[in-house]
């Protein structure tokens, strides 16, 4: 398989894919099956468990982040609703004082080596790159788990962070490379940095002067092409090349890839890329305190926020100025209305229903197209072997869980006829073959602008004309569950499973809607249900 980059414009966006090769670096090792497989991930972040309250309200929506009013709640299983402003104000949960933030040196307990630490800003960073085993470089899944107990590997919004406090992508480079090491020559300047805040980013290299570069991956994967993964670049020198026979990278290419081109490459730039997670690249881990307000707080149950430390919600991070996390659950600090982070995929121009969904306490924006009520967000109830894509609960908060057509049917064994309810809640059934066929000969444009993780911006810009929300969660062949490829057509693909159908949306490609003969219990997929 050829090498795929893709550049992502400043910190954030993601742009079209470069043919380009990786880091020349002198530690072409293996990557350290033995050593790595007894480790557990220490980066991973636990979802709390979903909040079994339930929550009614009385009037229409005209937001993505209007919502119901907390409160109690009655009636049948399944009830239309909508939110209702509320005078009170919920205030700032308070901020447990953590432990003091690492400085000096830690030692790494699996092996006894020592590294240095710096502070920069809020962060505390190791002063050098990981070593563990026989090895300084990694390849994707090896990275995910080689931090030592208390450091894990940063997320692009953690590197952006430091490259924003070293003053920006144009000028963070030089700042945090080391003051020797780097080429230097008449004609390209002097690539050495000052190293202002003892990151000490040196250069990996051949040892020969080619392939002058250091690259850091990074903990998320690259959500335009699910199959590689997110890293920080220090844009290398302009004639560094690269030679895959010496290093061992999953490449075809000779040269390495740069920010902008090897013609405005920059001592001085930073940018951040994605590659194949078999490439091996260098690790900088980060500790998991860091100082907010005067505090020290953990990053794996809170986040710092102009000063103000929040809890995390589910996993996630939010604006903590205008949402409380309460019970897994976030609400509206100004009218105490519940709100889910799958409406950040809505039409804000657009008037949204709320329907509940009584048997866990889940609220889902509804929308009407031509007569018809849809659900305007995909189905997230948890039965017995549904499942959210990487096996990861956070994900199903974005993109709703997804199930086989059996499951969908409650166990069915043959074709209905009708309608039916199946998995939807009472007042509800699954979507028909029918019902996705009309939406489909209207040629409505029913996707979304958004991504999961867009609190990073905008990806896909669709202009989601009639408020149908649709995104790409992929889908799963139980044979394949669980692999990395298992997951490789998340944002690009949608399964969407009807009561007799399936509505296969690439895309490239909005056509795929058929019929099917016999119930599959094969393919997961997701599920959008109808209010009768």
């Amino acid at each position: 398989m050829n090498f795929s980059l893709r550049k992502l414009a400043g910190p954030i966006a993601l742009s079209v894919a470069v043919p380009l090769a990786l880091t020349a670096c002198s530690d072409p090792a293996s990557s350290n099956e033995d050593a790595f497989s007894n480790i557990e991930s220490s980066s991973d972040i636990v979802s709390s468990s979903e909040s079994k309250g339930a929550i009614s309200s009385d009037s229409k929506t005209t937001s993505s982040e209007s919502s119901a009013k907390a409160g109690s709640s009655s009636g049948t299983a399944g009830t239309s609703v909508a939110a209702e402003s509320s005078s009170s104000s919920l205030q700032p949960e308070s901020s447990s004082q953590g432990p003091t933030v690492p400085t000096g040196s830690i030692t790494d307990a699996r092996d006894g080596k020592v590294y240095k630490v710096t502070k920069i800003g809020t962060q505390v960073w190791m002063a050098e790159n990981l070593s563990f085993g026989d090895s300084s470089l990694y390849v994707y899944a090896d990275a995910m788990k080689v931090c030592p107990e208390g450091f894990h590997l940063p997320s692009i919004e953690e590197f952006s962070t430091l490259v924003e406090y070293a003053g920006g992508s144009d000028v963070a480079s030089r700042k945090l490379k080391s003051t020797t090491g780097w080429p230097k020559s008449e004609e390209y300047g002097d690539w050495n940095g000052t190293d202002d805040y003892g990151f000490n980013a040196v250069p990996i290299t051949l040892g020969n002067g080619k392939g002058t570069d250091e690259n850091f991956w990074s903990s998320d994967r690259n959500y335009s092409n699910y199959m590689t993964e997110n890293f920080l670049k220090l844009d290398p020198y302009p004639t560094s090349q690269a030679y895959p026979d010496e290093l061992q990278q999953p490449m075809s290419y000779e040269f390495i890839s740069f920010c902008d081109g090897p013609k405005t490459a920059s001592p001085n730039r930073t940018c951040f890329v994605s590659g194949e997670p078999d490439t091996r690249l260098s690790v900088r881990c980060l500790s998991d305190k860091l100082e907010c307000g005067g505090k020290v707080i953990d990053y794996t149950e809170q986040f710092c926020q102009e000063g103000v430390a929040y809890d995390l919600c589910r996993g996630r991070k939010y604006d903590g100025s205008k949402y409380v996390c309460k019970d897994s659950n976030l609400y509206d600090r100004a009218t105490d209305s519940v709100y889910k982070y799958s409406w950040i995929l809505l039409n804000k121009q657009l008037e949204y229903g709320l329907f509940l969904d009584k048997r866990d306490g889940q609220y889902y924006k509804t929308i009407k197209i031509d007569g018809v009520t849809w659900f305007a967000e995909n189905l997230n109830y948890e039965i017995e072997g549904s499942i959210c894509h990487e096996f990861n609960p956070k994900h199903c908060d974005f993109y709703g869980r997804m199930y086989t057509h059996r499951q969908v049917l409650n166990g069915a064994d043959s074709i209905p006829t009708g309608k039916v309810q199946g998995i939807c809640p009472e007042g509800t059934h699954v979507a028909t073959y029918d019902e996705y066929k009309d939406l489909q000969d209207h040629k409505y444009d029913l996707e979304t602008e958004y991504r999961e993780d867009d609190f990073k911006g905008s990806i896909l810009s669709g202009e989601n004309t009639v408020g149908f929300s649709l995104i790409y969660p992929g889908f799963c062949n139980r044979t394949q569950c669980g692999s990395e490829r298992s997951w490789e057509h998340v944002n690009l693909q949608t399964h969407l499973i009807a009561s007799d159908g399936v509505n296969a949306f690439k895309e490239w490609d909005n056509s795929g809607l058929y019929k099917v003969k016999q119930v599959d219990d094969n393919i997961f997929g997701s599920v959008r249900c109808v209010v009768d």
